[in-house]
């Protein structure tokens, strides 16, 4: 099983990342983790104070839950989808981070803007270009938006395979 880590802001980009990746991908079984990047306060107080799960866990909307279990139903290869924050500013501690989570592939599209989900947060598109890991990026972006002839037909066996 191949892990996946995700950069994301819990919008629909995301999701169309991981649907790429799925179409294009070979994989028979993949474990995705959706991440975003909270900055770590320079305050001793803030850091003693710190919490795994602090407020931001809050901050992921329930339409985005709902819109990724929708996409394991239809996609059998996906057998776990996950949310985390990874807190940090560096590239020691986000391959730490990679590390820890057993991650095989870095998945991300750098022509995506994300949007910041906290205060507190940071693009995670500048980290992951600086760390020297393995990445999938798509091959090419459509002008118009539309699937190619293959990657409709890809599609189609994927949702038939999901309703058999």
């Amino acid at each position: 099983m191949k892990k996946i880590l995700i950069p994301t802001d819990f919008s629909g980009k995301s999701l169309d990342i991981l649907t790429d990746y799925l179409l294009s991908s070979n994989e028979n079984k993949v474990s995705v983790l959706f991440f975003s990047v909270v900055k770590l306060s320079d305050s001793i107080t803030d850091l003693l104070l710190l919490s795994k799960r602090t407020k931001e866990i809050e901050l992921i909307p329930k339409s985005f839950e709902n819109y990724c279990n929708c996409i394991q139903n239809e996609f059998e290869r996906i057998e776990d989808v996950r949310f985390e924050y990874f807190y940090g500013n560096t590239i020691a501690l986000f391959r730490n981070f990679l590390d820890a989570n057993c991650i095989d592939e870095i998945v991300y599209d750098p022509a995506i803007k994300l949007q910041m989900v906290t205060r507190v947060s940071a693009n995670p598109i500048e980290m992951i270009e600086r760390c020297k890991w393995k990445k999938w990026i798509p091959s090419k972006k459509k002008a118009d938006g539309k699937l190619t002839e293959e990657e409709k037909e890809i599609y189609a066996q994927e949702i038939e395979k999901a309703f058999l």
